[in-house]
This record gives C-alpha cells, sequence and structure tokens, in this order.
C-alpha cells in the first residue's frame, strides 16, 4: 500500500504537555490547545513528532472538530519501535487507524526504519511512511488481511487484541477504590477490564485512574454523552461489548470519532 504525499497546509508538533500523572494538563484544555493552532477546512494536516498518546489523540480530535480532513500522522521512535515514553508504536497506529488518520509513519534513524515499518505493516490498513530530515518519504508494503477473530485494541502504551467471544469480567465501578479495582481485576484470568460510568463524577474518577489499564478495556454507559466523556479521556482505544442500552447510529459516531470497537 502507498499513498501520494500531499502539500501539508499545517504541522502540528509536541507541545510537551501531558495528562496526570505524567502531567498536569487537563484534556480538553489539551485538545484546545492544538484546536486554535488551525484554520477551519485548512487541511491537510501532518501531525509530527509525537511521543505521548494524549497529545497525539488530542491534535487528532482538533482535526477533526476544525474540519480540516484525515491527517497524516508520525511518532519518534527507537529501534524497538517505542517512543521516548515507552508506548509501542503497534499500540499508537491501532488508535491512530480507529481515528481516521489517512496514513501513519515513525521519525527514526534510518537504519532501523524499514524493520519498524516492517513490524507494522503485519497489521496496517493505512498507508505507512517515515519522516527523514523533515521529508515525508512514503514506504510501500502488501496489507494484509486480518484475522477477523482478533480485534485490535490498545492501551496507552501497549496494543492488545480481542475476540468477540471475549469475556470481560465482573464491571467495575467508578468508586474511590477504581484504582485497586482495576489492579486486581487485572490479575484475574479474563481478557479484559470492565469499567461502568454513570455519572459526570464517575467520568472524572475514570479519567484520573485511565492510565493504570493495562489489558484491553471495555467501556459501557447506558448515556451516550458520559460514555463519549470515557472515551475522551481514555489515552487507548477501547470496545463496547453490547451490554448496554446505546442505539446504534449513536455507537457508530463514537466509533468514527474515538475509534471505539463495537462488538
Amino acid at each position: 500500500m502507498d499513498a501520494s504525499v500531499p502539500i501539508f497546509r499545517r504541522r502540528l508538533g509536541p507541545l510537551g504537555l501531558d495528562v496526570p500523572p505524567l502531567g498536569e494538563c487537563g484534556f480538553e484544555e489539551l485538545a484546545a490547545a492544538y484546536r486554535v493552532r488551525l484554520e477551519p477546512g485548512r487541511g491537510p494536516v501532518h501531525i509530527a513528532g509525537m511521543t505521548t498518546m494524549a497529545e497525539c489523540r488530542a491534535a487528532m480530535l482538533a482535526v477533526k472538530r476544525m474540519d480540516c480532513g484525515a491527517p497524516w500522522v508520525s511518532w519518534v521512535c527507537d529501534e524497538e519501535g517505542e517512543s521516548p515514553t515507552r508506548v509501542a508504536m503497534l499500540a499508537a497506529l491501532f488508535v491512530c487507524e480507529g481515528m481516521g488518520c489517512a496514513a501513519f509513519g515513525v521519525e527514526c534513524a534510518r537504519e532501523f526504519a524499514d524493520e519498524v515499518l516492517a513490524g507494522l505493516a503485519a497489521y496496517a490498513q493505512v498507508p505507512l511512511f517515515q519522516v527523514r530530515e523533515g521529508e515525508v518519504l512514503p514506504w510501500s508494503y502488501e496489507p494484509v488481511p486480518r484475522d477477523p477473530d482478533a480485534i485490535p485494541c490498545a492501551t496507552g502504551t501497549e496494543p492488545c487484541f480481542i475476540r468477540r467471544t471475549i469475556d470481560v469480567g465482573e464491571e467495575l465501578e467508578c468508586g474511590p477504590d477504581l484504582l485497586e479495582d482495576i489492579i486486581a481485576a487485572e490479575d484475574d484470568p479474563v481478557g479484559a477490564v470492565k469499567i461502568t460510568v454513570r455519572s459526570q463524577d464517575d467520568v472524572d474518577v475514570f479519567a484520573l485512574h485511565q492510565y493504570a489499564v493495562r489489558e484491553a478495556l471495555c467501556l459501557c454507559s447506558d448515556v451516550p454523552e458520559l460514555l463519549e466523556g470515557a472515551l475522551r479521556a481514555y489515552q487507548g482505544r477501547a470496545f463496547y461489548d453490547g451490554t448496554g442500552e446505546l442505539s446504534r447510529e449513536e455507537l457508530e459516531r463514537l466509533s468514527g470519532l474515538y475509534g471505539l470497537i463495537i462488538l
């Protein structure tokens, strides 16, 4: 797969900000900081030099909000395919694909760029590219059909896969013990952590502790606005197991915005 490199109208780079506990910036503040750097309808945009999921997702949402088209997104990584903040490039790819990037690329030393991109090519469904001395260079590959039973998700740092028959275990409430509950749930022999949000307070609690999720995450709510709030806060790619009462139309809207996987 290959794609012609467009003439970018805007380049969005890192702002050096992050959400708690690694930073002190709220996610909405981060997204707003990217929006003011864009002009409505002026695309395409290159989101470049990303190192954290929070900045990458905030920039992508800003591009959507400002109607600037599907962005090209590139991440800085090392020979192991990890960013300086230890985000695996495969996790970044899954999140960016889910949120609708036009192409995904890496910024790394020339001698191992091909190896990193070859590792992504086994899963990628969008064009890949590398950035070398500021130049965007397409990287050709043949897409591999995905196993329909291996559905790609991601935490804030690692890729993970689920199946439609996945056991999500017991629902976790967003109470004062959520952090401990997440840690305990991940010690159980189930395939995912399931968290339910029922109020704005729940969304706030989840946002504070979402970084602790290290397995595939199932988010659940019967209120569209609350599920959307949790999806904005989560710095990975979550799924919805169909046990709630949201309409298909609403779920597909959230899937298009945040990459929510609908089982």
